[in-house]
């Protein structure tokens, strides 16, 4: 199994914190939250971020003619809290859920989703450069047709590789980690942007 980049309650219960800071739609907390992110997380943030680039820019254009400029930095900063969440291995993500009461079905169907995600991502960024490599310009279409093919030919070999193995979606595995200092510390700082967004004044 795969370690993580995080431990997995700490990571959630910061994720959770950051996600409710970045609805608050402020640009300062959103730029908080993006910080972070890069300094804990730098090279998955970074990944998701290109990723992301044409439907953020997208989102930008329709943002500036619609006068909601200000939300902009809080898309960036949503982008930056899922690449968090993929610091987690989805095995250890599973067993968490079950940990603190998450029925087994739903909890491996959710790993056996996050695992054909990171394959879909991965044969997206593939079959990105095969084409530029061959020249194609246009190829926006041209790859949403493959990406199609290819996800249905995935899903079809891993239901057969989950049936030919026998995966049980009804057992249950519980297995926790210890946290280490980055977990604190990312922790931390997670409350610390949430209890700035959400002074206890206000909520009084």
């Amino acid at each position: 199994m795969k370690s993580s980049s995080f431990e997995p309650r700490t990571c959630i219960l910061s994720v959770i914190l950051l996600t409710l800071s970045a609805y608050s739609f402020r640009i300062d907390t959103a730029l908080a939250i993006t910080l972070v992110t890069l300094i804990f997380n730098p090279k998955r943030t970074l990944k998701g971020l290109k990723i992301s680039l044409p439907f953020l820019l997208f989102f930008a254009v329709i943002s500036l003619l619609l006068g909601g400029f200000e939300k902009i930095p809080t898309v960036i900063s949503l982008v930056c809290i899922g690449c968090l969440l993929n610091g987690i291995s989805a095995e250890e993500f599973g067993y968490t859920l079950m940990g603190i009461g998450v029925p087994p079905k739903f909890a491996n169907s959710i790993i056996v989703a996050m695992r054909m995600f990171q394959i879909i991502l991965r044969d997206f960024e593939l079959s990105t450069e095969a084409l530029r490599v061959n020249g194609e310009r246009r190829y926006h279409l041209k790859l949403l047709k493959v990406l199609t093919s290819i996800a249905v030919l995935r899903a079809f070999s891993v239901a057969e590789a989950l049936y030919s193995k026998g995966f049980d979606f009804d057992k249950k595995v519980v297995r926790f980690r210890k946290p280490e200092v980055k977990d604190y510390l990312l922790l931390l700082l997670s409350i610390a942007i949430f209890c700035y967004t959400y002074p206890i004044r206000s909520v009084l």
